[in-house]
């Protein structure tokens, strides 16, 4: 019985158990994946985890995806490169953390834009990451903005700035289950039917966001195709190591 799980806060709107759940009847496996809010973990809480729900592996979600790095015995190059983790698997007796994010973010920016020169990345956490790595693989350049004091604050970019950049991403929580009516703060009346707007959440929909980009004509994806992808491969790594774990 392979069991699995996911470590973040908050996490109980997440759709992590039905996708893995799927995969599990799909490989006719028997499985559970279980949700471990928390917003901090230390090493030995995180060997506590997996040693006393005997897991192979978990996914990880915000807070936590560059809070456990140091914690892992190995990172995979990509979530190295990345600076982040979103999966940690037992893979004989040794942890190691992966980003599968990454995959998730191939697979939607093909969709969406696969040609744009440059982006703008709103947000500076895991997920964010994530993304400006497959955006620097891909060639285009990308500024990452917070609501730090600094060059890339939100408030420090002029509308003409916002308007030069055609493909934005959306890496924070805004708009999602605990900030559903909240709005990123950027300039009114930038958006046009040359943008496409790619917002990593998935629950609630449509975001604040997403709505601005179909009220101005611009294209626009939701999180549910990275989520998806990014869980096939998590389950692909979880599933090779519980045969090897055996």
């Amino acid at each position: 019985m392979i069991k699995l799980g996911l470590i973040g806060f908050p996490i109980d709107h997440s759709q992590s158990p039905g996708l893995h759940v799927g995969f599990m009847e799909a490989s006719k496996l028997k499985g559970s994946y279980d949700l471990f809010p928390m917003q901090s973990i230390t090493r030995d809480e995180l060997n506590d985890l997996f040693t006393t729900h005997e897991l192979t592996g978990c996914n990880v979600t915000i807070p936590l995806k560059e809070v456990v790095l140091p914690l892992l015995d190995r990172l995979d190059p990509t979530a190295e490169a990345v600076g982040a983790v979103n999966t940690i698997v037992l893979e004989s007796g040794v942890l190691v953390g992966y980003n599968t994010d990454c995959a998730g973010i191939e697979k939607a920016l093909d969709q969406l834009a696969p040609s744009a020169p440059s982006a703008l990345i709103f947000g500076s956490g895991g997920a964010a990451k994530a993304v400006q790595y497959v955006l620097n693989q891909r060639g285009v350049s990308a500024k990452m903005l917070t609501r730090k004091p600094g060059p890339l604050n939100y408030g420090s970019l002029t509308a003409e700035i916002y308007k030069s950049h055609k493909l934005w991403i959306n890496c924070t929580p805004i708009g999602g289950p605990k900030h559903t009516h909240e709005h990123l703060p950027i300039p009114n009346g930038v958006l046009s039917t040359e943008f496409a707007i790619f917002d990593l959440i998935y629950n609630p929909l449509p975001t604040p966001l997403m709505q601005a980009a179909k009220d101005a004509g611009a294209r626009s994806m939701d999180g549910r195709i990275m989520l998806t992808e990014q869980a096939k491969k998590a389950w692909e790594l979880f599933h090779v190591a519980y045969y090897k774990n055996l």
